[in-house]
C-alpha cells in the first residue's frame, strides 16, 4: 500500500512539475546583459523586464475584465522599452511597453506584431510601461497572450519621457510609434528572438486618433521590412475642429480641452495666455507635467470648459476662425486620407466622450478617396464600454487576417 501511495505521489508531483514547466517562460537572453548605443531615432536605450503572467492567469484576468473573450494561447513576459525618438527636430527619450509571448521567448515566430495606442491619461503612473489593469495588462494579455508581440508607446511626456506633452499631436504621435517599432525590432533581435514584420494597429479614444495617424504615416513612408496589415480605431477623435472639440464643449469635458490647449501651446511654441484665462494659463502647464493624477487636474478645472477660455478665443473656436489653436486642430485632423490596409472604426451609440459622428464622417470622407474603411457600430455603449467590447473583436479580426496570410 505504501509503495502504491509513493508511486501515486510521484505521479502527482510529475504532473504538477509538467504543468508548471508548461506555464513557465522559456529561458531567453537577459536584456540587462545587452549593451545599446546611439541616439538616432529608433535606437534602444534599455530593455527592462517588469513581470510575467502564465496563460491560466491571463485567461482568468481577461474573463473578469472583458464582456467578450478571445482565446489565450500563451503566457507573456512584460518589458519596459526605453528608446530614442524625435520631435521638432530634436532627440526625445521615449518609452513604452513591450510584451513577448512565451512562444517567441522560445524562438518560435509570433503571429504578428500588434501596437496598442492608449487613451487619454495625463498621469505617467498610468502609462502602458507602468502596466495597470486597462492600459497595460489588458492589451498585453489579449494580444501577446494570443501570440502577437505587443508594443504600446507611452507617448511623449509620459512613461519615462519628460518631454512636453504632445496630446493629439499627429507628428509627435507618429514619431513615438514609428521609432518604437524600429527600437523593438532591434531589441528583440538583440535578444536573439524572432520579430514579425506584419503590423496590426489598435487604439482607443486618443489612441483611436493615434491609430489613424500612425497608419497614415507608415503607409506614406513605410519602415523597411514592416507592413501594416490592418488597423482598428476605437472611439477615435478624427475631425477635431468640426466634430471632436464642439462635442467636448457640448458635454463639458474640461480635462480634454485643457490638455489639448496646454499641448498645442507647447508644441507650436505659442503663449497659452492668449487662449486661456490667466488663472488657468498660469496653473495648468505644471499640472500637465505627467506627475499629477486625473483627479488632481480635474479639481483645478471649471465644470464648464467655456470658463477656461478668454472670450475672444472662445468666439474664434466656436466659428473656427483662424488662430494658432484652431490651426492646430486643423493640422492634426486624422480623416482626410485613404487607408490602404483595411481600417475598422468602432464606435458606441451612447458615447458622450467622443461623438459617433467622428467615425461616420471619417468613413464617408475617405470612401470618396477610395479608402478601405469599415464602420463597426458596437451598440448602446458608453466610451469605456465600447472599448471593452471592441478590443477583443479587433483581436479576433486580426487573427482572421493573420491566419489567411499563413502566420
Amino acid at each position: 500500500m505504501l509503495r502504491k501511495l509513493s508511486i501515486a505521489l510521484l505521479a502527482l508531483v510529475a504532473i504538477v512539475v509538467a504543468v508548471l514547466w508548461a506555464l513557465s517562460p522559456p529561458r531567453y537572453t537577459d536584456p540587462k546583459t545587452l549593451h545599446f548605443t546611439g541616439q538616432t531615432p529608433g535606437s534602444v536605450i534599455a530593455v527592462e523586464r517588469l513581470t510575467g503572467y502564465n496563460r491560466l492567469t491571463l485567461t482568468g484576468m481577461l474573463m473578469v475584465a472583458l464582456p467578450k473573450q478571445a482565446p489565450i494561447s500563451d503566457g507573456v513576459e512584460l518589458f519596459r522599452l526605453r528608446y530614442w525618438s524625435h520631435n521638432d527636430g530634436k532627440p526625445v527619450e521615449a518609452s513604452g511597453l513591450m510584451a513577448l509571448p512565451f512562444q517567441v521567448l522560445g524562438g518560435h515566430p509570433p503571429r504578428g506584431t500588434a501596437m496598442y495606442l492608449h487613451g487619454t491619461s495625463p498621469d505617467r503612473t498610468s502609462s502602458p510601461s507602468a502596466p495597470g489593469p486597462q492600459e497595460g495588462l489588458l492589451p498585453a494579455g489579449l494580444f501577446a497572450g494570443g501570440g502577437y508581440i505587443l508594443l504600446a508607446p507611452d507617448y511623449f511626456g509620459l512613461g519615462q519621457s519628460h518631454a512636453a506633452p504632445a496630446y493629439i499631436h499627429a507628428p509627435a504621435t507618429a514619431a513615438a510609434a514609428r521609432d518604437m517599432i524600429i527600437a523593438a525590432r532591434r531589441a528583440v533581435e538583440a535578444m536573439e528572438l524572432p520579430f514579425s514584420p506584419d503590423l496590426y494597429l489598435v487604439g482607443f479614444s486618443q489612441g483611436g486618433h493615434a491609430t489613424a495617424v500612425v497608419q497614415r504615416d507608415l503607409e506614406a513612408a513605410p519602415i523597411p521590412g514592416v507592413t501594416v496589415r490592418a488597423a482598428a480605431a476605437i472611439s477615435g477623435a478624427f475631425d477635431l475642429a468640426g466634430v471632436s472639440v464642439p462635442y467636448a464643449f457640448q458635454h463639458n469635458h474640461s480635462l480634454y480641452l485643457s490638455y489639448l490647449a496646454v499641448s498645442y501651446a507647447a508644441q507650436y511654441h505659442q503663449p497659452l495666455g492668449t487662449l486661456l484665462r490667466d488663472k488657468y494659463a498660469n496653473a495648468l502647464p505644471s499640472l500637465f507635467d505627467g506627475n499629477h493624477s486625473v483627479d488632481a487636474i480635474a479639481a483645478a478645472l471649471p465644470p464648464d470648459p467655456r470658463d477656461l477660455f478668454r472670450p475672444e478665443a472662445l468666439a474664434d473656436i466656436q466659428v473656427n476662425k483662424p488662430n494658432w489653436f484652431t490651426a492646430g486642430l486643423e493640422a492634426n485632423a486624422a480623416y482626410r486620407w485613404a487607408p490602404k490596409a483595411p481600417l475598422r472604426l468602432y464606435y458606441g451609440d451612447k458615447d458622450t466622450d467622443v461623438s459617433p459622428r467622428d467615425s461616420k464622417n471619417f468613413q464617408a470622407f475617405s470612401a470618396k478617396l477610395g479608402g478601405h474603411i469599415q464602420l463597426m457600430p458596437q451598440g448602446p455603449y458608453d466610451h469605456v464600454g465600447t472599448a471593452l467590447h471592441a478590443v477583443p473583436r479587433a483581436r479576433l479580426w486580426f487573427d482572421e487576417i493573420s491566419k489567411a496570410a499563413g502566420t
